[in-house]
């Protein structure tokens, strides 16, 4: 038995093809139950993000595995199937675990150290669970990715300060005020102002207001964020008397902010404003940062912030790696020990000299004379004890051990100390 991974990937893969390759939840526990319908495949879990698709798998190490899961794949369409075809790699082995824990530590996504990843292959392995796909050893690849990606994030700087121009501008923003007592206001429902609402949400801002050009989708961007008022552009400027925070990121091509429009509100208010502008073109007039008791921020500014981000996160990747390679070492030597010649090997030995060792203990009471048979004795009980379970385990070969059997050969290391590592 082995691992096998199936992938496509942002290293190799651009945006416009990956995003064809993408399923439904439904379809995701459809491919999974098939794929386990299969003969010599054991257990099965995908991990489907905006930049992987990526097919796990435990099976027999016979066959390539590729042509089912490509006929499989084409059944959603010709497009998915092609898509596929053509941009899918193959990991076999070992390979397969590191990559995971790489994965779930945050070193293989674009944006380094990320949190999120995390907790979306948790979300790919109770998918697995849930269309009963992952039986044994998935249970503990999955356990050792999740130790992993936290031990990187506790004992490295791997996932400090934003990367993010949405983070970086969420940040600065809680640096210089009290969240829970401030008001803010984005400005945009697009992608990285609804990641910046979303960001202002999670720090715990005091009230939120969205303002975009199409009022229905700030509502609707309210609504997915549980939080939050929806007001037109046209009401900026009566609503910026009220906030303490605005972080603007639209499309547009002309200012959305204007200069006459915040220098009369300031004149009315002693309270200051801080104004972050992550939109390209500007959002917010520049002149707006003459204005007293207004601080304006635009990407440039961010931009250093982040720049000296990744580069202290870069230099964390030779500590995080070293830790993905512990784990990975440890998955290793435990993956070794269910293979059936050498537990069973080991268990005849480590039984056979206690009984040894019983019986000379016992040879002075038996005299030297019947030493040989007190040690026969104790071996051959040794023997008929150990018939039952090795009769189990020996009842298939490496590449066709049962979901039982692979949970008994773990058991056995346990209890009988074959496997020192493999039950910490």
């Amino acid at each position: 038995m082995e691992l096998i991974l199936q992938s496509i990937n942002y290293h190799d893969c651009p945006v416009e093809q990956r995003e064809k390759v993408s399923f439904t939840s439904g379809q995701q526990r459809e491919i999974i139950s098939t794929l386990i319908e299969q003969k010599g495949i054991v257990e099965a879990a995908i991990l489907q993000t905006c930049n992987r698709t990526e097919i796990y798998l435990y099976a027999q190490k016979t066959g390539s595995r590729r042509q089912p899961v490509n006929k499989l794949l084409g059944q959603f369409g010709d497009d998915i199937g092609k898509t596929w075809r053509k941009h899918s790699r193959q990991k076999r082995g070992i390979g397969v675990a590191r990559h995971l824990f790489k994965v779930a530590a945050g070193l293989d996504s674009q944006m380094l150290g990320e949190n999120q990843i995390l907790s979306q292959v948790k979300a790919a392995y109770r998918t697995s669970i849930e269309c009963r796909a992952s039986k044994f050893v998935f249970h503990r690849l999955f356990h050792t990715a999740f130790r992993a990606g936290k031990a990187v994030r506790t004992q490295t700087d791997i996932n400090c300060g934003a990367v993010s121009i949405s983070l970086a501008a969420v940040e600065l923003a809680k640096e210089k005020m009290n969240f829970w007592s401030s008001s803010a206001m984005v400005i945009g429902a697009g992608e990285n102002a609804e990641l910046a609402a979303r960001y202002l949400v999670k720090g715990g801002i005091g009230s939120l207001v969205i303002a975009n050009r199409s009022r229905s989708k700030a509502e609707a961007l309210c609504k997915r964020l549980g939080k939050g008022r929806a007001i037109s552009l046209k009401a900026i400027p009566q609503t910026l008397k009220d906030v303490d925070l605005v972080i603007a990121s639209t499309g547009s091509t002309e200012p959305v902010v204007a200069h006459k429009n915040v220098k009369g509100v300031m004149q009315k208010r002693r309270k200051p404003l801080l104004m972050i502008d992550i939109a390209v073109p500007r959002d917010i007039d520049e002149k707006i940062g003459k204005c007293e008791r207004v601080t304006l921020v635009n990407i440039d500014d961010l931009d250093k912030r982040i720049a000296a981000n990744r580069e202290k996160r870069s230099s964390e990747i030779p500590r995080a790696e070293k830790i993905v390679d512990d784990f990975t070492n440890k998955f290793e030597q435990w993956h070794k020990t269910l293979s059936v010649v050498p537990v069973v090997s080991q268990l005849t030995q480590k039984v056979t000299e206690i009984a040894r060792a019983e019986a000379k203990r016992y040879t002075k009471d038996f005299g030297v004379e019947n030493a040989k048979k007190l040690e026969t004795f104790a071996e051959s009980l040794a023997k008929k004890l150990l018939h039952g379970p090795v009769s189990f385990i020996k009842n298939a070969d490496d590449d066709d051990l049962t979901t039982q059997q692979l949970r008994s050969l773990d058991l056995i290391n346990k209890m009988f100390l074959l496997d020192d590592e493999g039950g910490k």
